[in-house]
């Protein structure tokens, strides 16, 4: 016990109800400027002043008998030469072989003021640091982006250029150049975003959001895709349901599930979007007939970096797992929740739970 209690930075006694000293750390000799011999078996006035003397026998003793531990309490203790040493003490009473033992950890006031300016510069370096993080993190998505959106404006352009056959292999080529830089896009925006969500530096704007313009949105956006690969893409009726939510990433949030559900999913299945309210809660489903999700890998899913292999016709896809970790903590961001259930080869349903707005 007493080598770990030597290591303590700060000083540690023990005393019993009789006030006499039991045990105390090299921290407390070094400070009172007694040797352990001299202390042990000591009552503990040996280290108080006239004042503190007072306050122990009439509030602290009784406190700590009566409350079983006592925080922040402001003493001035004394050193072997008289030297008057304010403290900060805390305190806990314990029963062991049905013997009272009151604990104390002592804090110099000194030293307690190093430790807070420590705090303080430790914080300030450290949010020095995140502004820093956050530019690099600005200027590396720029940077990514730019020639990006200039790549993608050009395919645009030779695309309108192109006369003759829809089907013409420079249309194809085209075609691939463009969703490869649509994939390059989305995979910088991700790291940007984990990066920011990570460090929690990232924001959310919740108010009342009116929840069919977010879904009616996100799947006319989703349609082409789903168009492309044979997916049959459908919801479920119109919903008047009110939200709480930040709009723009409730949006991020249902089109990156209805993307991975349309990827999952070969040509010929179907996707489903639904909504349900439950309590005080709006309930999100986006279905698939997909391949599915293994028992073992569902608890995995929302980690960064497991992409989950893709027998699919989209295989080929971009990605570093991103997308449903960032899901998952921008709807925790929201006051929601994101879960799934799914069963290998018969398809997975994502369900977001979003508080409803309130109305007065």
């Amino acid at each position: 016990m007493s080598s770990v209690i030597n290591q303590i930075p700060c000083g540690y006694l023990e005393f019993n109800d009789e006030g006499i000293l039991t045990q105390v750390n090299n921290r407390i000799c070094d400070i009172f400027n007694y040797t352990e011999e001299q202390l042990v078996d000591n009552h503990i006035e040996i280290i108080l002043t006239p004042g503190a003397k007072i306050f122990y026998q009439t509030h602290l003793f009784p406190m700590l008998k009566m409350k079983k531990q006592v925080n922040e309490i402001y003493l001035t203790f004394q050193s072997k030469e008289g030297e008057n040493i304010p403290v900060l003490i805390n305190a806990e009473r314990i029963v062991e072989n049905d013997d009272p033992i009151n604990r104390c950890i002592v804090l110099q006031m000194e030293r307690r003021s190093e430790y807070e300016d420590r705090i303080l510069y430790d914080k300030k370096k450290a949010e020095k640091k995140s502004d820093k993080k956050e530019k690099l993190l600005s200027m590396m998505s720029h940077e990514l982006r730019s020639p990006l959106n200039v790549i993608l404006g050009m395919v645009d352009l030779l695309s309108n250029e192109i006369n003759g056959d829809a089907g013409s292999e420079e249309r194809k080529y085209l075609g691939l150049i463009k969703n490869a830089g649509k994939d390059l896009a989305r995979l910088a925006d991700d790291i940007l975003n984990f990066a920011k969500l990570e460090s929690g530096y990232f924001e959310v704007n919740n108010e009342m959001v009116l929840l069919e313009e977010v879904l009616m949105n996100s799947f006319m956006m989703a349609m082409h895709d789903a168009e492309d690969k044979g997916i049959e893409l459908t919801r479920s009726e119109k919903t008047e349901l009110k939200v709480f939510a930040d709009k723009d990433r409730l949006k991020q949030v249902i089109m990156n599930l209805l993307t991975n559900a349309i990827k999952y999913t070969e040509s010929g299945g179907e996707v489903i979007l639904s909504t349900e309210k439950e309590d005080q809660y709006a309930k999100i489903h986006i279905k698939d007939t997909g391949i599915g999700i293994p028992a073992e890998k569902i608890d995995q899913i929302f980690q960064p970096f497991n992409q989950m292999d893709n027998n699919s016709s989209d295989s080929g896809k971009s990605g570093f797992g991103l997308g449903l970790p960032i899901s998952k903590k921008l709807v925790t961001l929201m006051e929601g929740n994101l879960t799934v259930s799914s069963e290998e080869g018969e398809g997975s349903i994502f369900s977001v739970k979003i508080p409803l707005a309130k109305t007065n």
